[in-house]
């Protein structure tokens, strides 16, 4: 089976649901992944905040694509405008969620601005890349 085909196959907003229920078990559970002595550099968090955020756009992009009425080639910008101020949205709630919870993780306002630019990013390659992955996506 084709890659193409496995990803046209998966049942609608799969993709989605499954980076936010990872990205919920990574930012709210106290120790997520085992200790690992490997050294990170400075703000290492940051950038798996941005990368995070900016899955999450690629993932409701990739479903938005995939569902029949905004298949079209053109990128429906007013929704993914949505999903970009959704995805702030869902950082900036993380961060407080982890402030209230007092697990040892606290709020961050760094970790919040990590999570806007990657969501921008996150965007801007959207914007980008639907027109030709539209087509990809159709092209059977």
């Amino acid at each position: 089976m084709s890659v193409k085909r496995l990803i046209n196959r998966c049942p609608a907003w799969i993709f989605s649901i499954i980076v936010v229920l990872a990205i919920l078990y990574l930012t709210l559970v106290p120790r997520p992944l085992p200790e690992l002595d490997i050294p990170l550099f400075p703000g290492a968090d940051k950038v798996v905040h941005a990368i995070m955020m900016m899955g999450m756009m690629w993932c409701i992009a990739l479903d938005l694509m995939r569902h029949k009425s905004l298949s079209s080639a053109v990128a429906p910008k007013s929704r993914l405008v949505i999903a970009l101020l959704c995805t702030i949205a869902f950082g900036g709630a993380i961060e407080l969620v982890q402030g209230a919870m007092k697990m040892g993780r606290g709020e961050d306002i760094y970790d919040f601005l990590a999570d806007v630019i990657g969501a921008i990013i996150g965007y801007v390659v959207v914007v980008i890349v639907w027109e030709p992955l539209v087509r990809w996506l159709q092209d059977e």
